[in-house]
This record gives C-alpha cells, structure tokens and sequence, in this order.
C-alpha cells in the first residue's frame, strides 16, 4: 500500500509539473495576465521547511507558479522563466519535500527524501491564497 501511495504522489507531482509547460504555451505578451510579486516563508510546525517545493495553481485557470524554499523556509514564487510572480486572483497552494530515490549503477537505491508535509498540504491540499496586484508576503505557516 505504502509503495502504491508513493507512486500515486509522484504521478501527482509530476502532473502539477507539467502544468506550467501545458498553459504557458502560445501567445505573446499580450496574453500575459496581471502578476503580483509573491514571497514568503514556510513553516511546518513552528520550524522553516527547507528545500520544499511550493506551486500556487489558479482556481480560475491559467500559468501555476512555483519555486523552492531556501534552507531558512524562504520562497520567491516564478512565473515564466526570470520573470516572478503569480496572476493575480485565489489559488490552490501544494507544498511537498517527496524527492523519489533512483537505482545507481549498481542497483543500490539513492537520494530520494520523504513526505515531511502532510496531505492537506499537497496531494489533497485544503490551502488557498489570494495574490494581489503589486507585492505579496504570503507565509505559509503548517501543522503537522
């Protein structure tokens, strides 16, 4: 079972990877919709959680935003390449430190790092924001 939820997170994952890729396609600047400028910290429990990845999905649709906190819990989110940002409006917020292991030449698993984030953070995340014009500091405090 646990080998089945595992690989139902990364499919998830990999899924809301993809979604910058599938919307961000086509058009030109005048596609572009508003950006609000958004930064903050994350915390799981009181403490910073480092080297998580955060992506803000639009409830109305359109580009997500992602970035990954630094060892402090900081994150910047980006838009499209250099540019930073998230449109403007609600969004579902998915925070997740599951990184799967590979098999090295060898056959020995390696790397990988567990879930330290609970669900209704990110495979069924419960989490909602709203970016406003301009800049946004949006801290993203958790329970365990």
């Amino acid at each position: 079972m646990s080998d089945l939820r595992t690989r139902y997170g990364l499919a998830c994952w990999m899924l809301l990877g993809l979604l910058p890729l599938c919307s961000g396609c086509g058009g030109g600047a005048s596609d572009q919709p508003e950006l609000g400028q958004v930064k903050g910290v994350v915390t799981l429990g009181g403490e910073p959680l480092p080297d998580a990845r955060i992506v803000f999905s639009p409830v109305e649709g359109g580009q997500s935003s992602e970035a990954t906190t630094d060892a402090q819990g900081n994150y910047e989110l980006v838009y499209r390449g250099d540019e930073k940002g998230a449109k403007v409006g609600e969004h579902k917020v998915f925070i997740s430190t599951f990184e799967e292991s590979v098999l090295d030449d060898s056959g020995k698993s390696t790397g990988g790092r567990e879930e330290l984030v609970p669900e209704q953070y990110n495979r069924n995340t419960t989490l909602t924001v709203t970016v406003e014009p301009g800049a946004n500091e949006i801290p993203l405090d958790l329970t365990p």
